[in-house]
């Protein structure tokens, strides 16, 4: 796995809904020397294609989230104020919290 290459930040991810065909819905692997900053996730919900659960994978991401998050951020989130909601529902009504 190469983790030198690209300087990634101030992206916003919102409002995303889908099936996932690996487990890992959500995947960040960024740089060692330039850790990937200012990454915001917001109202994702993402199911396995296979039925089983999905998860997120972070390498040296950064970031913030709010709203409804499925599967769960996996980087490090430093706001009090923010809120994470684990949903078991099929079809959710993606809305901001």
């Amino acid at each position: 796995m190469q983790t030198s290459a690209v300087r990634v930040e101030n992206i916003s991810f919102m409002d995303i809904q889908g099936t996932s065909a690996t487990e890992e819905a959500i995947k960040f692997v960024c740089s060692d020397v330039s850790p990937c900053e200012g990454l915001h996730l917001e109202n994702i919900y993402l199911v396995s294609c296979f039925g089983g659960n999905t998860r997120s994978l972070c390498w040296q991401a950064h970031g913030s989230a709010r709203g409804f998050l499925y599967p769960p951020t996996c980087f490090s989130i430093s706001d009090d104020f923010i809120r994470q909601n684990v949903l078991v529902e099929p079809n959710p009504s993606i809305h901001s919290v």
